[in-house]
């Protein structure tokens, strides 16, 4: 097996990373990245429908953010900052929902 199909193997990093040669370094960057940017995106995608279907009170949360924080063990404020990233629009229309019942009565 050479170096390389070892620096890029998708779960597994080599034995001693001073042991790359640079170019494989270099390629496992790029590659790393690569896949750092598809699993962000598919995350956010994620987060996004999951708010969008409502699927924290059908599953007996509060609200996404708590929904996120207990299946992700992360803290209630990352939680938002997810949301908010994923789901900005939702949000709005809500607000603007809002917004008009609130001036029609």
């Amino acid at each position: 097996m050479n170096t390389h199909s070892t620096a890029l193997a998708p779960d597994a990093a080599p034995q001693r990373w001073s042991d790359l040669a640079d170019v494989d370094l270099l390629r496992t960057l790029v590659e790393t990245e690569r896949r750092r940017r598809r699993l962000g995106a598919a995350m956010v995608a994620a987060v996004a429908e999951a708010e969008r279907r409502g699927l924290a009170a059908d599953t007996g949360y509060r609200d996404t953010a708590d929904l996120l924080s207990d299946l992700l063990r992360i803290s209630a404020a990352e939680a938002r900052r997810r949301i908010e990233y994923a789901a900005p629009r939702a949000r709005s229309r809500v607000k603007k929902a809002w917004r008009a019942v609130a001036l029609a009565g």
